[in-house]
């Protein structure tokens, strides 16, 4: 077996090497490295070991470079998971071993592999994903009668869901730049989501909830891998939040992802016991482990993982200022810190 870094022109044989894997994502994909690399220009270090010619295992990577710092090697930035993807734990180890070895070439200190699937969280979050039924209006059904209210109330309202593709962008990032705004945290660039609706192609779906005036009061977007729908991004608006808009907005992805064929939706991440975390078992959700290590790449050691716990005092600073930002002015600013934080 022999580890190479996998050329664009290997995009094929990558992607259905994560088309034959159980264990993959939509993030494992090459378009994910592709989008990450366009956007940003951070060099995407794609990982794959080779058999007699056949790849039989892959660990996508992203070197960031932060001024001022060596790199940080990522597997993967932007999201909830990567890591390797492999038919035995053996060659996982090897993939990441090859890692640290490039990293320690370049200089760079550390390298973070984040995994899902597995039985215990290693990181204080959890995975949450729903299995889904052959139809829409299975899922409904089952739903509890409380809930299934809460996901009426808006149609009959007059409340409207559509989705699409890049076209619906523009709104999409209306609706996300200003909720984040609120919530005090910068948001990813324009130039990011079109770089992944353009790398995803058909595999990307965005999603936009209107008011019967026709504004704007919840958008989404997801990604697709085999038989999992992802969402990485959503977002309401809160002064819609009596509309139930952002329920709509769940239960139509919910329902078009089980009419398509797919069996599992994944929610994100969460904290147990979170808000988050709540909102996504009302849907019957469960939590799946999550592993995020980083490595000491002199060592090859572990670092150990800092506990979970909320914001500290100079962030709830930054929190509360940020809120106060004119939208125009986080929107400059917000995606070039955004770009540095790999999560």
């Amino acid at each position: 077996m022999r580890i190479v870094i996998a050329a664009r022109t290997d995009k094929r044989a990558w992607d259905a090497y994560v088309d034959s894997s159980p264990m993959a994502g939509p993030y494992h994909r090459y378009a994910w490295l592709e989008a990450v690399s366009d956007a940003y220009g951070f060099a995407a270090i794609p990982l794959a070991a080779e058999c007699d010619g056949q790849v039989v295992g892959i660990l996508p990577l992203v070197r960031m470079c932060t001024p001022g710092r060596t790199g940080r090697w990522v597997s993967l930035p932007y999201c909830d998971y990567g890591g390797p993807l492999a038919e035995d734990e053996a060659t996982c180890t090897r993939l990441v071993e090859y890692a640290l070895d490039l990293a320690g070439q370049q200089g760079d200190s550390l390298v973070t592999v984040r995994r899902c699937g597995v039985s215990e969280s290693g990181c204080g979050k959890v995975l949450m994903r729903l299995a889904l039924p052959e139809a829409g209006e299975a899922l409904l059904q089952a739903f509890p009668a409380k809930l299934r209210s809460q996901v009426l109330k808006p149609v009959r309202e007059g409340l409207t869901a559509i989705s699409g593709g890049a076209e619906l962008l523009d709104a999409f990032y209306a609706v996300l730049a200003r909720n984040m705004r609120d919530l005090g945290s910068p948001t990813h660039s324009l130039a990011w989501f079109r770089a992944v609706a353009r790398a995803f192609g058909p595999l990307c779906r965005v999603w936009l909830v209107r008011l019967p005036d026709g504004q704007l009061a919840a958008a989404g977007l997801t990604l697709s891998q085999g038989r999992l729908t992802s969402l990485p991004w959503a977002s309401s608006l809160r002064e819609h939040n009596r509309t139930n808009a952002n329920m709509l907005l769940y239960w139509s992805m919910l329902a078009q992802a089980a009419d398509d064929g797919q069996t599992t939706f994944d929610f994100g991440r969460s904290s147990p016991g979170g808000g988050t975390y709540r909102f996504k078992r009302q849907w019957g959700a469960g939590a799946s482990g999550l592993q995020w290590a980083t490595y000491d790449v002199s060592t090859g050691g572990l670092r150990p993982e800092e506990p979970a716990t909320g914001p500290n005092g100079l962030r709830r600073l930054a929190e509360f200022c940020w809120r106060r930002l004119p939208l125009p002015v986080a929107n400059r600013v917000g995606p070039c810190l955004r770009r540095h934080i790999s999560l």
